[in-house]
């Protein structure tokens, strides 16, 4: 099945230019939304309700939704959300002058606002102890996009907010509890996203509203390891994959992962590993079992 017959097959109601939202209900295959930033001037949010759904980023990889989440996706972001068969929820797009609106000039205004600039996934730890809250905004924005009513700019802008002040709590749930569970969890998240982009551990405590040394506790006590060498530890799997995996030259290698230096690549990899990437890949080669010669163990 190609991608136009994959995608939802009802169409989302409109509100004028500022809204748009539809229930998605289970189908029998998969539906896709492109995130194409090109001309949009809206936010999307994905209230992933049942099943699986992923982040398909532009220039990064798959991260994959178990629901019940909910997505917040800003305006730079280029890409595609697909929800696989059997998947349920909610979707919709609210133009940028709308949301700021609905925000206002409250206390939490300039919080909210630095949250809506960024990808925010609120994960089923953060969803469902509110469940049925989100469930009812989101119904109640579809239902007054459609309906019209008198009044529906106003109501649809008050389901907006909760579930705006709902992402904005499971944001700040992390430094709130002291836990450092939900950090943890969205700094991998954001690592499998950006690791190939030279971000610093700055860069992405920033990202996710915490404090850089906030980000270094939640990792060394629940992680074992700081936020740095998680970051490298992702990009030497990376470089392993591709080394034994692929065709490409040691250098292609490095400069696919974000070096521009091939040989800074090459003490990078041997610092972590006590190997090259070239005795890394020849030793791999080595290893690698003849074809044809998998035992029965190996049949299904």
């Amino acid at each position: 099945m190609n991608a136009e017959a994959g995608r939802a097959r009802r169409q989302p109601a409109r509100q004028g230019a500022l809204v748009s939202a539809a229930r998605v209900d289970p189908g029998f295959s998969h539906r896709s939304w492109s995130i194409a930033h090109a001309g949009r001037s809206d936010c999307l949010c994905f209230f992933v309700a049942d099943g699986v759904a992923s982040l398909v980023p532009e220039d990064g990889e798959s991260m994959e939704l178990m629901g019940p989440a909910v997505v917040w996706i800003p305006l730079p972001t280029n890409g595609v959300v697909r929800m696989d068969a059997g998947s349920s929820g909610f979707t919709f797009s609210a133009a940028e002058e709308f949301v700021w609106r609905t925000v206002g000039d409250s206390v939490l205004a300039a919080d909210m606002r630095a949250m809506m600039d960024q990808l925010v996934i609120a994960t089923a730890e953060d969803v469902l102890p509110v469940i049925d809250e989100l469930w009812t905004s989101f119904a109640g924005i579809v239902r007054e996009v459609r309906v019209q009513q008198p009044g529906a700019n106003a109501i649809t802008g008050f389901h907006l907010g909760v579930i705006l002040l709902h992402l904005w709590r499971s944001r700040g749930a992390a430094v709130a509890h002291g836990g450092g569970a939900t950090t943890i969890q969205r700094f991998r998240q954001l690592v499998e996203l950006h690791f190939r982009e030279g971000l610093g551990v700055e860069d992405y405590a920033r990202s996710l509203n915490v404090t850089r040394s906030h980000l270094h506790e939640a990792c060394m006590r629940l992680a074992g390891q700081t936020p740095l060498a998680i970051i490298h530890a992702r990009l030497i799997e990376e470089a392993r994959t591709r080394l034994e995996q692929t065709d490409m030259s040691v250098e292609q290698v490095g400069y696919s992962l974000g070096f521009r230096d091939p040989a800074y690549f090459n003490r990078f990899f041997r610092r972590l590993t006590g190997q090259t990437p070239g005795a890394f890949r020849k030793s791999a080669f080595a290893s690698a079992p003849a074809p044809g010669s998998a035992s029965f163990a190996a049949w299904p």
